[in-house]
């Protein structure tokens, strides 16, 4: 007897692609079918239904139709206050768990298919409490992921006479699963590898969270990531013959040629052009914009500038190769460039701060064997992230990749005048840096002011007063080997 279990995770609110992917997933007519977190949050689409239509999101309905049996919480659905999650969960016709929140949700979920008890237990990464901006999850208690997850598979395994055992962790790995080599810095928000190597009684492994596209058996462990925004799901085949479980996992990629769900007014919100500027902002390739000012770059700075009447900004680039606005500028360009609906805080912040934030940023970088600028592999390997490197403007600051970690930063003036250690600087910041996460705890401070209003409706209301748009600040950066 054979039977399927697939897993989606870090969909994203990218219901067009979903639904092309939904189709897909019902012609398997899985026997179990979970959701492993960060369903919603983080799309064009999931913007438009929070911010302008305001409705419940449509993903919603798509997954209740496809008849989802169990979903796990991953740390962007704590991106809303307590009360829209629980409108969320209500909205579900399935439930969402997580054994490390304590009194908050269900640990595991329980399902019997064809005679064979099967447990899923969710997990989520315990960083979730450090990214939290708004205090939402201040009334929660995350325990570390690893711990919760050994405890309930050693209590499943003991008292619900089950005979499969799935640990969905919103989580990924801080090792290479194959050779042990580090791929992450191990301050736990990534604790798969460990999960893993720790403890037994898994039969099935679901993550997500870093967004990789896994399909492998570790010590007969099948382990599964599939990837993120709806391009592929994961799908386990479970096959029983003579008593004996065997089970084999593979990513499945959305078919093009499926025709797409359309949104008709969401579409037309997206194209609808809001303003222009005197001369093209794009970019067109990643490392451009990270080695030098550019005319993006410093819109943004005078944007947060403006509306914050700081002397210093600070912005952090998506991982976009192509990016920046045409001169005719639509709500979409804006979403596609400012995806977070951060908002910004004003900090004091001393030169000292300043330069230590600074010397975080180049330690991202290396030159590598064609004597080029790169990202250092163990910083950002498997694959770049962009979160731990800033833009700064308002200041002029230069960065030798040549010169050792911590001693890069070898210019930093500020109108002409060299930074000294003990100068304070009143710095724009978006909220989610204020938090302190990747080791920028000197941005952890009592806010001087705050703009509550998001940065991409920032940028939306400056594009529509200030057309067309000049770039007039003066400050610049450059890195160089």
């Amino acid at each position: 007897m054979k039977f399927s279990i697939i897993a989606t995770s870090d969909i994203h609110g990218h219901t067009e692609r979903f639904s092309q992917l939904a189709k897909m997933i019902q012609k398997e007519n899985p026997a179990l079918l979970i959701d492993n977190g960060d369903f919603l949050q983080g799309s064009h689409l999931s913007y438009y239904y929070e911010q302008i239509k305001k409705e419940i999101h449509p993903q919603i309905t798509l997954a209740n139709e496809m008849h989802y049996d169990v979903a796990i919480f991953g740390n962007h659905e704590f991106n809303y206050p307590i009360d829209e999650i629980e409108k969320m969960r209500k909205a579900c016709h399935f439930p969402w768990i997580a054994a490390n929140i304590q009194d908050f949700a269900q640990p595991y979920f329980i399902k019997e298919v064809h005679g064979i008890r099967i447990a899923v237990i969710g997990v989520v990464t315990h960083f979730v409490s450090q990214w939290d901006e708004e205090g939402f999850t201040a009334s929660l208690c995350f325990e570390n992921a690893l711990a919760s997850a050994k405890r309930t598979v050693q209590h499943v395994r003991t008292h619900e006479n089950v005979q499969l055992v799935i640990l969905s962790y919103h989580g990924g790995f801080e090792r290479d699963l194959h050779t042990g080599h580090q791929i992450d810095l191990e301050v736990g928000e990534n604790q798969g590898y460990e999960m893993l190597q720790q403890f037994d009684g898994i039969d099935i492994f679901i993550t997500g969270h870093q967004h990789l596209e896994i399909a492998t058996t570790v010590n007969g462990v099948s382990v599964v990531q599939p990837g993120a925004n709806a391009h592929c799901f994961a799908q386990i085949t479970v096959t029983i013959e003579d008593d004996k479980i065997t089970h084999s996992p593979e990513l499945i990629y959305v078919d093009d040629s499926i025709q797409q769900q359309t949104f008709e007014k969401f579409i037309q919100w997206k194209n609808t052009q809001i303003g222009n500027s005197k001369i093209d902002l794009s970019y067109f390739d990643f490392f451009s914009p990270r080695f030098q000012s550019i005319p993006y770059t410093q819109l943004i700075h005078q944007m947060q500038l403006h509306y914050t009447g700081a002397q210093l900004s600070v912005t952090e680039l998506p991982y976009h190769s192509i990016g920046g606005f045409p001169e005719n500028i639509r709500n979409g360009d804006v979403l596609h460039n400012l995806p977070r609906a951060n908002y910004l805080k004003v900090i004091a912040l001393t030169g000292a701060e300043i330069k230590e934030a600074l010397e975080l940023c180049a330690a991202v970088f290396a030159i590598n064997d064609a004597n080029e600028i790169d990202f250092s592999s163990m910083v950002h390997s498997p694959d770049p992230q962009p979160y731990t490197y800033d833009c700064w403007g308002g200041l002029d600051y230069e960065l030798t990749i040549a010169q050792a970690v911590g001693q890069r930063v070898t210019k930093l003036h500020y109108q002409g005048r060299k930074i000294q250690p003990d100068d304070v600087f009143e710095v724009a910041v978006n909220s989610y840096r204020a938090t302190g996460s990747h080791q920028f705890t000197m941005m952890k401070k009592q806010a001087i002011r705050e703009v509550t209003t998001i940065i991409p409706q920032l940028m939306m209301r400056y594009i529509q007063e200030q057309s067309p748009l000049e770039i007039t600040l003066a400050s610049s950066f450059q890195v160089r080997k």
